[in-house]
């Protein structure tokens, strides 16, 4: 630690990207794969890099040239981080749920710049400060490290409110450290990830280990949807039910043709969608903002939605073209049963993940199944994964369903068809992606880009 004391003192700093590595770095390499640890201590040495950060598991894959310091447990991690980091200033909101966190932690973002309030957002759309994209992320909660470099980035620019993402994955990797919320909201809690957490409950229990271990003395934790849960008995007495907000402040909630309005005892909001579950998301924001500040929000518009979240991207008098990010049969029947009635023709055009939990493609076509009249099935991410064997699921389990495994040849036809019979078509699970993983290739894809193409041409 003496080492790493000295280094502070003449001004190096942590880095844990290699493409950034300077000779004033040092690098953070905390991967689990024996085989990137060894390629990216050779990038360290090209970027003129000497000195390293990594577990104590390394220290038989030395290179010379480099010098190490090790890391055996998280306090240690800790004790490292807590030297290279100031204490943090800016109040931390935590967003976690199965489904919507995205939504309301973006969402909440953009609220504040609204309200002439600086923020910043971590999360699956990337990193912004006060409505500005900074950069892209590669996961949902960053790594510690990077976190408090984001962090530490978002202070320097005045950022009084930071509103992260915090994944149940990135909950079991560490990821949050020793991070302490403010505030915390609970969007709900489904199914999902089994794969990686193996059942629902071990799955669940991550969501609310989020909410007991990284809560402080005076923290606040806001719930969406009501959950009965004893790992929340010690800590009821901080919590604000959403049901109870909307009761409390008389919320009422009037549905028209293309639009709701929310109405409350003291303000009056115009939202632009037919979607319910949007709402629900909306009134999770507006319930963050006046638990932080004892306020309603002066303004409030479209601006804050997310790309890729119940987004229309086309639209003429009789047909409606929509991207959703819908991985999941709850997120689904959401989305579907908050279509208008009156659009008779629902085509919905979705695929699943590959390399990823298969127990939830059974359950997604048969909702989607239920509650649209045609379903397209194209790939999605197959990755590794043959995205044959993806979508014959799919399309055992569907009720009326044509298979074009081409994604964008599928958007084509349904865009095609949209435009012929009228109606609203969805395109979903990839949402704001604009990337498509087919084995272990990237390839640039975006539903948006690809829609507008022949929406406009056909």
């Amino acid at each position: 630690m003496k080492d790493l004391i000295n280094l502070k003192k003449k001004k190096y700093k942590i880095d844990i990207n290699w493409q950034d590595l300077t000779k004033k770095s040092i690098f953070f390499l905390n991967t689990h794969n024996k085989k990137n640890f060894i390629n990216f201590q050779k990038y360290a040495i090209k970027k003129n890099c000497s000195y390293i950060i990594c577990s104590d598991k390394y220290r038989n894959e030395q290179i010379t040239g480099l010098i190490y310091f090790y890391f055996k447990d998280e306090k240690e991690l800790y004790l490292i981080a807590k030297l290279f980091f100031k204490p943090l200033k800016l109040k931390l909101v935590f967003l976690t749920g199965t489904n919507g966190k995205t939504s309301v932690a973006y969402g909440s973002h953009q609220l504040m710049s609204l309200n002439n309030v600086k923020s910043c957002y971590i999360g699956t759309l990337g990193f912004y400060i006060n409505s500005k994209k900074i950069k892209n992320l590669k996961n949902t909660t960053p790594s510690f490290f990077e976190i408090l470099i984001l962090l530490s980035h978002a202070e320097r620019l005045n950022a009084n409110y930071a509103f992260i993402e915090a994944s149940s994955i990135g909950y079991n990797e560490g990821r949050l450290g020793y991070l302490k919320y403010n505030y915390c909201l609970l969007t709900n809690l489904k199914s999902d990830h089994l794969d990686y957490h193996g059942n629902i409950r071990n799955y669940h229990n991550s969501k609310l280990n989020i909410i007991n271990n990284h809560y402080k003395k005076n923290s606040k934790i806001l719930i969406q949807d009501q959950i009965k849960n004893k790992k929340l008995d010690k800590i009821k007495n901080k919590i604000t039910l959403q049901d109870d907000f909307i009761k409390k402040y008389k919320f009422n909630i009037i549905k028209k043709n293309r639009y709701f309005e929310l109405i409350t005892n003291h303000r009056t909001y115009k939202i632009m969608t037919f979607n319910n579950f949007v709402i629900k998301n909306t009134i999770s924001i507006i319930l963050l903002y006046f638990s932080i500040f004892k306020k309603w929000p002066k303004k409030l518009t479209n601006k804050i939605y997310a790309k890729g979240r119940a987004e229309i991207v086309y639209e003429e008098k009789e047909a409606i073209i929509m991207v959703d990010y819908a991985h999941s049969a709850d997120a689904f029947e959401n989305l579907l049963t908050s279509i208008p009635n009156y659009y008779k023709n629902k085509i919905v055009l979705y695929g699943c993940g590959g390399d990823r939990d298969i127990t939830k493609r059974p359950k997604i076509a048969k909702t989607v199944s239920k509650y649209s009249s045609l379903q397209l099935i194209t790939d999605d991410n197959p990755r590794n994964e043959n995205p044959k064997s993806i979508r014959d699921t799919l399309l055992r389990n569907s009720k009326n369903a044509i298979s074009i495994a081409n994604r964008e040849k599928a958007i084509k036809y349904g865009v095609k068809l949209i435009k012929k019979k009228g109606g609203i078509l969805i395109v979903a699970g990839k949402g704001h992606e604009n990337t498509q993983i087919i084995k272990n290739k990237i390839n640039k894809f975006s539903d948006q880009l690809i829609i507008k193409k022949y929406a406009k041409n056909i």
